[in-house]
């Protein structure tokens, strides 16, 4: 059975070679779980997203369902054995794997989904459906709206010209540094106390907590490269633009769109100097309905070529962004629960990025938030990821300390 793909799906695609285009969440239990009880929730939710049992069929945007079960999809080890990574291949199926590592006395979920099929937020959708399901939820009344037409018709105006796209530069600011390729991934926690004070800081400064971060995360790759002027895209979730859903609809979709952030970082610039400036240029942005720009392009193409056409004229103007940044906002903790298996903690992460590409993801649960990065590189090459980690903590605590 074929269901079609939707524009947005083609994004994620554009580099292939460079990135593997997956989201990855790791989730640690209070208790052990039922793995045919999980197996069984994966099975109701492909009665909502039957796309998951599916192979992408590249040439022509679509997903292919044809033998794939939840048995499939359900990968068990034990501790000592944990391989620490999600091989998935989404040209070849299914788009979801499901590792269920096993502890002493409780169990960490590592759950992968294709990026083809849906986004950060659309992520967290499906966790938030199969968490339903594992608790027994009837789900025959849900249903996953993966069009962005909708969004699209209620947030532009006919009549309003929209900005051109702005190119992304394509030289990376990471120096060569050679060494046996390997995959590696890297975590960073910013605690509770101290995620609240950046709260508290970020109110009294009239900029958000996104602004904060990416700020401190262009600072951190201008202390390590030397790079002073950057172009960073800012995800933005077309879903809080547009029309309110229904309760029982789900959004496992490609509905995030993205802005390129120019940055500059003058020479003795504060945190609070580059964040008031990124604030100032995403208020701009926003106002000017940036966003809706790749969404209007891509759509545009798709109606009147094949697929591999508009990947090949859309990687003109949406090359892949030499440095990333990607926040996954909250994840809702009362939505995110196993039946009596509470979730501790929570790690979102993008896809492994081949060095130079670096893409710094962000995440929080229960008050705290999680940087993270995937990377299939040398062991230098993971080094200055961490070092990168390490500079955004730091410069994050230190602001968020400041009277």
């Amino acid at each position: 059975m074929y269901y079609r793909g939707e524009p947005l799906d083609l994004v994620p695609t554009l580099n292939l070679t460079r990135i593997r285009p997956l989201l990855e969440c790791t989730l640690s239990l209070t208790h052990p779980i039922d793995v045919a009880r999980l197996t069984a929730a994966i099975t109701a939710t492909q009665t909502v997203v039957p796309q998951i049992m599916g192979r992408y069929d590249y040439r022509h945007n679509r997903f292919e369902v044809e033998t794939a079960t939840a048995a499939d999809v359900v990968e068990e080890y034990t501790a000592s054995h944990d391989p620490g990574r999600v091989q998935l291949d989404v040209l070849a199926g299914p788009q979801l794997k499901v590792q269920v590592i096993h502890h002493a006395d409780y169990d960490r979920l590592r759950i992968a989904m294709g990026r083809s099929l849906t986004d950060g937020e659309g992520f967290k959708h499906y966790l938030y459906l199969l968490a339903a399901a594992y608790d027994g939820q009837d789900l025959t009344s849900f249903t996953n709206e993966r069009s962005g037409r909708k969004i699209l018709a209620y947030l532009r105006h006919p009549h309003r010209p929209l900005p051109q796209l702005q190119a992304l530069p394509t030289d990376p600011p990471f120096p060569q540094l050679h060494g046996d390729v390997h995959h590696h991934q890297g975590e960073a926690v910013i605690s509770r106390a101290e995620s609240q004070r950046l709260q508290r800081q970020a109110k009294a400064h009239g900029v958000t907590l996104n602004a904060v971060l990416l700020a401190a995360y262009a600072l951190a790759l201008c202390t390590l490269t030397g790079k002073q002027h950057l172009v960073i895209p800012c995800q933005v979730d077309l879903r809080l633009h547009g029309p309110v859903s229904a309760a029982n609809v789900v959004q496992v979709a490609n509905l995030t769109s993205e802005i390129p952030v120019p940055i500059t970082v003058h020479d003795f610039d504060t945190l609070g100097d580059v964040v008031q400036r990124i604030q100032a240029t995403v208020t701009r942005l926003h106002t000017d309905l940036a966003y809706l720009t790749p969404l209007v392009e891509i759509k545009r193409m798709s109606r009147a070529l094949p697929p591999q056409w508009v990947r090949r004229l859309a990687a003109k103007d949406h090359a892949t962004a030499a440095v990333s940044f990607a926040n996954f906002g909250r994840v809702d903790q009362s939505r995110l629960r196993f039946d009596g298996s509470a979730v501790t903690q929570v790690t979102f992460a993008g896809a492994y990025h081949t060095m130079p590409y670096f893409q710094l993801t962000v995440s929080g649960y229960r008050e705290a938030w999680t940087l993270a990065f995937r990377m299939l590189g040398s062991e230098p090459d993971y080094q200055l990821g961490i070092k990168i980690l390490k500079n955004v903590v730091t410069q994050l605590n230190q602001w968020g300390r400041t009277a």
